[in-house]
Order: structure tokens, then C-alpha cells, then sequence
């Protein structure tokens, strides 16, 4: 298949570079609609970046153990968050070139759309691909509107076919 021609700001382009935003909450069958979209271009360089949101609640007591506590229950999130997004990436390596990295990210639950324009700005994408999410919580719910809002370059959403 030919690579697609985007237009970005008013100038036609080649994707070459496509990040690839992980967060977990993709809904089932989001695998296959990624691997139709990633067929669009002839040999991407892609990354993969894997958002993990832990909270970070308030927290006031002096008291050592109870400090030792609230930490390890952040570090035992943060490892069940990033085992579910671990889970998603996992499931669409196959599908991937050989040569992907993966990048793993902490966001904020306020703003992770933010976190994802700011990689792509950075590593100079030339598209960004991610998923609409489903019930994985509410913070994600205005990802993909934050993603589109910011994003110096075309963001696909990938359809996911029941």
C-alpha cells in the first residue's frame, strides 16, 4: 500500500512517524482497528507511548508508617495501572514494525492530552493514534478532545468495529 498524504497546516506531507498513545482504556477490538490504520503507511517509524495516571491524594500525617503506607499504596497503583496498559501494549506489538520503542509516561489525571501533544511536539510525529476510551475511568474522558485541541499534527482516532 502507498504511504498517505496528510495535510498539515496548509502543506501536504508524508507520515513517516506515528505515535502511538496508550492509556489502558481502550475498548475491545481496538487492536485490529489500530493494525487497519498502521496499514495506511509503508514502513512508520513508530512509538509507542504508554500513559500511566496514578493520583495523588492529599496526604497530611506526620507519622513515619503511615507515610511508609501511603507510598507503597501509589507504588502498588502505579504497578497495576502500568499492568493494564502494559496488557493493551502487549496485545498490539504483533501488529507493530520490529524496531518500535516504548515510552512510558506518567500523566496527570487532570490533563493527559497535554502529556501526549507534548511527546508528539517532541519526537516530531506526524501523526498520532490513539483510541477512544471506554469505562476504564473518568479522567479519560476528555483525551481525545484535549489531544485534537493541542496537537500540531493530524490525530487519528481509530474506529473500533463492534
Amino acid at each position: 500500500m502507498s504511504a498517505v498524504t496528510v495535510e498539515v497546516r496548509g502543506r501536504l506531507q508524508t507520515a513517516t512517524r506515528i505515535l502511538l498513545a496508550i492509556h489502558g482504556g481502550e475498548p475491545t477490538g481496538w487492536v485490529r482497528a489500530a493494525h487497519r490504520a498502521l496499514g495506511l503507511w509503508d514502513r512508520p517509524a513508530v512509538r509507542v507511548l504508554g500513559l500511566v495516571a496514578v493520583p495523588s491524594p492529599p496526604f497530611t500525617s506526620l507519622i513515619p508508617a503511615a507515610a511508609r503506607r501511603y507510598q507503597a499504596a501509589r507504588a502498588a497503583w502505579e504497578e497495576a495501572e502500568r499492568g493494564r496498559v502494559r496488557g493493551v501494549i502487549d496485545a498490539v506489538m504483533p501488529v507493530l514494525p520490529a524496531d518500535v520503542d516504548v515510552v512510558w509516561v506518567r500523566v496527570s489525571y487532570t490533563d493527559p492530552g497535554r502529556t501526549i501533544t507534548e511527546h508528539a511536539r517532541v519526537w516530531a510525529a506526524d501523526v498520532v493514534l490513539l483510541a477512544a476510551p471506554s469505562a476504564a475511568g473518568p479522567w479519560l474522558g476528555g483525551l481525545p478532545e484535549g489531544v485534537v485541541r493541542r496537537a500540531r499534527c493530524p490525530v487519528l482516532m481509530a474506529p473500533v468495529e463492534d
